[in-house]
């Protein structure tokens, strides 16, 4: 039974590390692509006309 306990305590640290590791990636995704493709701005979209 120790056993089993401390094998979910080491699987649920990976899960949570796993899910920390995401969640960093994907804020970094986000922010990448905000910042590669920026909106134009309406006056941007006036001028080209």
């Amino acid at each position: 039974m120790v056993n089993l306990i401390l094998f979910l305590r080491e699987l649920l640290s990976y899960l949570l590390l796993f899910g920390v590791i995401v969640v960093v990636a994907a804020a970094g995704a986000f922010v990448g692509l905000k910042v590669w493709k920026p909106k134009k701005s309406v006056k941007d979209n006036n001028s080209n006309q």
